[in-house]
């Protein structure tokens, strides 16, 4: 089962998470052998997708993934509430046994101070 976790970025910030992913007894899922992907779309069910978080495995052993979205990027993205998840597939098997790690809502809030 999938961790429900809420991604809040700001237009124009640089978004820069590093995610412990673990299972429902608080331990690490070790990511050796697996590949990950995740998405953001404007709800569950749509087919477009809003933007690929791109997500990296930067300690497979413990679990830890990172997502960087640049300030560039960021500020391009519209004031609204959408959903994303985050999960694993076995390396070099993209429609094999995928499984949810993380989902939730990706929230976008508009910038106050600008240049």
């Amino acid at each position: 089962m999938a961790t429900n976790y809420n991604i809040n970025c700001i237009q124009g910030d640089y978004l820069q998470l590093t995610l412990n992913v673990k299972n429902a007894s608080g331990d690490a899922i070790n990511l050796n052998g697996y590949e990950i992907r995740g998405d953001v779309k404007s709800a569950y069910g749509a087919t477009g997708i809003f933007l690929d978080l791109n997500p990296i495995i930067t300690n497979a052993t413990s679990g830890i993934v990172s997502i960087n979205v640049s300030s560039a990027e960021t500020a391009l993205l519209p004031v609204n509430e959408y959903v994303y998840d985050i999960e694993r597939y076995p390396s070099g098997i993209p429609t094999g046994n995928s499984i949810k790690l993380l989902k939730g809502k990706f929230i976008i809030y508009p910038e106050v101070t600008t240049f």
